[in-house]
């Protein structure tokens, strides 16, 4: 999910009346996070980056609302603009880029203001934090001929807000963006860190992907511009560089293509495509749970930004090339659903067939949590799905990117893969209610997934917290010893050395063998990672483990 503000007169050209505003944006699936004054918060499901863009919003919104959008209306003239040439020493930090020279742009009032804050909201959720994607918007005038999309280990640039050039070094160790986006450098803090930026003939104009050169600033006053998008994936790349580029022509300005040369090959970007989608009616209706009819889905297809036809049995929809959600027929069924209306469409009831019953997992760990809430810890409840940030970097733990189960396509930075431990979860329960009495102690039993030579593994695991001034070591190994006790006598402790936590301060339990659980007190840059202020001990146990054998 992604927060974007937008002035409400902005919003309201078509004289909707803020009440009528909001209504609509609910139909169409954007929820109002917050109005207050003369902003709107909107919360953008990751599914439809182009409404981070306010032009792609008002667009929306204008079609919901009757406005039939236009065929063929996306596509950008014929002869390139400008060029880049593509080194090859690019190729293992961010190897592929696109751009795109828009003319005649309109950035006056808030127009500016909403394209670059899409370009980071953007860019730090559909781009991972700029990790994967990053957008760059410059001056066309202020650029000195074509441009070289390179890397190396030094180099300087004049940042913006800046009136003299600084070094790339310097930059990541004192700019407020270097800061922020360290981990998006490949790298970074070893001897080999290797920096990709973009040239002219005179300056550079980009450190991809953490600032733009003061140089090429964009003003209100700015009618040409160039836009470039570093990714390292193509189809990403694409997908943004479509975003932008109908946003653009949606507003009244040209698009000049851009002719990327790489070493072997030449291409040229943004291509703007329309796809063609057959949907059978009988299956949407069938899927919904209404009777549509034919005319009436073109209707809702123009509500929702495509043009349609029929054909036989089913409609032919032209999907926008600015709808980089759309995969298959699925989302434009989805689609004609918001268009119906969801408060239209009548519930039916799903009778079950099985009785539930118990199981003997199920039952010893509800008699792990009885004797956890016996020993006053209050259950928690957190996602399986986390980032590679809270579990591992915030942990202080090494990420390996063959050990754990990563999520293909992510659409938010706060959703990239699956959790491999209970303890982060817990850490950041912790630091929400840090205004909280003390002592806070909580548990959770859930699932865990890593990757162990290739073999995806399965494991409930149970972790604790307690977090108050006087959280030490004794604490945490009384409440492994009252668990165990209950469960087996064989076992023992042992001295061990984990990351999270305290050096000294750490134990790991051993049952025939084999490591079961590891406990002591969080280490003070974990809590420091999670702003949690009192000590901490937790502990971590395995309840089961399950190992895919296919």
């Amino acid at each position: 999910m992604a927060i974007v503000a937008f002035e409400i007169k902005d919003l309201q050209k078509a004289n909707l009346g803020r009440q009528r505003l909001e209504d609509i944006l609910n139909k169409m699936g954007v929820e109002v996070e917050e109005v207050s004054g003369s902003e709107i918060k909107l919360n953008i499901t990751p599914n439809r980056p182009d409404l981070l863009d306010f032009v792609g919003l008002s667009r929306a919104i204008e079609n919901f609302t009757g406005k039939k959008p236009k065929e063929n209306l996306y596509s950008i003239k014929n002869a390139p603009a400008l060029g880049i040439e593509v080194r090859d020493d690019v190729a293992k930090v961010r190897p592929y880029i696109a751009g795109m020279v828009i003319r005649n742009a309109d950035l006056s009032g808030n127009r500016l203001k909403y394209l670059i804050n899409f370009t980071e909201k953007f860019a730090d959720t559909y781009g991972r934090r700029r990790k994967k994607l990053a957008i760059g918007v410059h001056s066309l005038n202020a650029i000195d001929g074509n441009l070289t999309y390179t890397a190396g280990n030094e180099g300087s640039i004049t940042p913006l807000g800046s009136s003299k050039a600084v070094s790339f070094d310097k930059i990541m160790k004192e700019n407020a963006k270097g800061i922020t986006y360290q981990d998006s450098v490949p790298n970074y803090g070893s001897k080999k860190v290797v920096y990709p930026f973009l040239k002219d003939k005179t300056k550079t104009i980009a450190l991809i992907p953490i600032t733009n050169c003061e140089q090429t600033r964009v003003t209100e006053r700015t009618k040409d511009i160039f836009i470039d998008i570093t990714s390292t994936s193509q189809i990403a790349l694409r997908n943004a560089a479509s975003v932008i580029a109908c946003s653009f022509i949606y507003t009244g300005a040209e698009v000049y293509p851009v002719e990327i040369k790489y070493a072997k090959k030449s291409d040229t970007t943004p291509k703007l495509e329309y796809n063609e989608m057959k949907v059978s009616m009988s299956k949407a209706d069938h899927t919904i749970g209404i009777v549509t009819g034919r005319h009436n889905v073109i209707d809702f297809a123009n509500n929702m930004g495509y043009t349609a036809a029929k054909y036989g049995t089913s409609v032919l929809f032209y999907v926008p090339p600015y709808r980089v959600d759309v995969l298959n027929d699925q989302d434009i069924i989805e689609d004609i659903a918001i268009a119906y209306g969801y408060d239209k469409i009548v519930p039916l009831a799903i009778s079950g067939v099985f009785s539930g019953l118990s199981n003997e997992q199920a039952d010893y760990e509800n008699r792990v949590a009885s004797l956890l809430v016996g020993l006053g810890f209050t259950e928690s409840v957190n996602s399986m799905l986390t980032d590679e940030r809270v579990n591992f970097k915030s942990m202080r733990s090494k990420e390996s990117r063959d050990s754990y189960v990563r999520i293909a396509d992510a659409k938010t930075t706060t959703i990239t893969m699956l959790r491999t431990s209970i303890l982060p979860g817990l850490l950041e329960n912790l630091s929400i209610s840090s205004m909280a009495t003390m002592p806070q102690m909580l548990f959770e039993i859930g699932k865990t997934y890593m990757v162990s030579n290739g073999i995806p593994i399965e494991r409930t695991l149970l972790g604790f917290v307690s977090e108050h001034s006087k959280a030490n070591f004794a604490e945490a190994k009384s409440a492994i010893g009252a668990i165990l006790g209950n469960l087996t006598k064989d076992y023992k402790f042992e001295e061990f050395k984990d990351p999270s936590f305290i050096e000294g301060r750490c134990a790991r339990v051993v049952v025939q063998g084999k490591a079961l659980a590891v406990f002591g007190e969080v280490h003070p840059e974990v809590l420091l990672n999670f702003k949690i202020e009192e000590p901490v001990v937790a502990g971590e146990m395995i309840i089961s483990q399950e190992v895919d054998a296919k």
